[in-house]
């Protein structure tokens, strides 16, 4: 009797004992229940910290939206004009090219307010490179990445005459870029938003030159950052919409 009652109370206390997890819980999952969906880009001029000064750089994302509040996408940000930070040359001699990008995640609280804030995180990658502007002038004005000139030396950097191993591929930096903007919905269909960033990059280039200016670094490549630019796209689809059916 005494063993039957320990296994009868052994049973009833694994039924009603079940171990709660964060996202077996139906309760606290945030998976629980996709309600709406969305898909946007979004086109952004930021004015980003490069190099000891600041740049004008284009970006573009492409997101997918889960309930208004969760995104997720990529992005991809580029210098857009000659960039000649005088923390490289007080006479302006270097350009100083960079583009980065990655998976970018966003959290907004409260999207159907008209303004709002979202907190977009960026992790990925970044490349940088330098060029002396006259190499990079000769190298435009010759119709090819070297110059006859720099061919006729025997130069591996884009016709500078430091020579050495310039390729994109050694400057890769890791980069991490949280940020937070401020929106408004303008449209069902558009919005816009201004905001700040911070772009932290970690790494060491691969490349070699007898001349340390023209190699990158990650400090370089780190910096604070504004943006502002558009949202354009479907917002809140409702994926459990119920179908309407004609009358017999």
């Amino acid at each position: 009797m005494l063993a039957m009652t320990l296994t009868t109370t052994g049973i009833y206390a694994q039924d009603h004992n079940e171990t709660k997890t964060l996202f077996g819980n139906k309760k606290f999952s945030p998976f629980k229940k996709i309600n709406t969906l969305g898909l946007y880009v979004a086109p952004e001029i930021q004015y980003a910290g490069l190099a000891g000064g600041y740049a004008p750089m284009g970006g573009i994302s492409a997101m997918l939206q889960v309930n208004k509040k969760w995104g997720i996408g990529g992005v991809a940000y580029t210098t857009l004009e000659d960039y000649t930070p005088t923390k490289l040359s007080s006479t302006k001699a270097y350009n100083f090219d960079a583009q980065f990008g990655g998976l970018k995640l966003e959290y907004t609280p409260k999207p159907n307010s008209l303004v709002h804030v979202s907190f977009p995180l960026v992790i990925g990658a970044g490349m940088a490179k330098i060029d002396s502007v006259d190499a990079n002038h000769n190298s435009k004005n010759d119709g090819d990445m070297y110059g006859e000139k720099g061919k006729n030396e025997g130069r591996k950097d884009n016709g500078n005459s430091e020579n050495g191993k310039m390729g994109n591929e050694d400057n890769l930096f890791f980069m991490i870029q949280p940020g937070i903007h401020l929106e408004t919905n303008i449209l069902k269909y558009g919005k816009i938003f201004v905001g700040a960033n911070y772009r932290i990059a970690a790494g060491k280039s691969g490349a070699t030159s007898t001349n340390p200016l023209l190699i990158p670094t990650s400090s370089q490549m780190s910096g604070l950052s504004v943006n502002f630019g558009v949202k354009v796209g479907l917002f809140d689809y409702n994926i459990r919409r119920k179908k309407v059916t004609p009358n017999n």
